[in-house]
């Protein structure tokens, strides 16, 4: 299921403590042709990538005894171009978003679990077009 060839360039880092739906979530990134690396905490996220430098990832906002977003402003610090998605299984995605003010450099979306795979892809697949199209009129 490749939606462009631009996909076929990209990478993501996963993050969700929850370990079967972010086994769920690698594989249908992976089936879209995506290098997918995933992570259950924050040091591990923040470990992964520092070592890969993914264009994109994918952070839960709830981790297991600390939220997402110690490891997306350690990430931006980093990897300043990474662009960060947050998902989040909060039905007030407002509260997220408010709460992440302090931290929303990167963070390009914010999505509510369950997600859609095939949305994702699309969107990561746009962003990385629109990022080809920068470097070729930059040229």
């Amino acid at each position: 299921m490749q939606l462009n060839t631009a996909l076929l360039n990209g990478s993501v880092l996963i993050v969700d403590d929850d370990v079967e739906a972010l086994e769920e979530m690698a594989d249908a990134l992976q089936s879209y042709g995506l290098d997918v690396h995933t992570a259950t905490d924050e040091e591990t996220a923040l470990e992964q990538a520092l070592k890969y430098s993914p264009e994109f990832v994918m952070m839960d906002y709830l981790l297991r005894g600390s939220t997402g977003l110690n490891a997306v402003g350690e990430i931006h610090k980093h990897l300043p171009d990474t662009k960060i998605i947050m998902i989040s299984g909060f039905e007030d995605l407002f509260s997220v978003v408010t709460s992440m003010n302090s931290v929303n450099d990167g963070v390009i979306a914010v999505l509510r679990k369950p997600l859609s795979m095939d949305s994702i892809a699309r969107f990561i697949s746009n962003q990385l077009e629109q990022k080809n199209k920068e470097l070729r009129a930059a040229k």
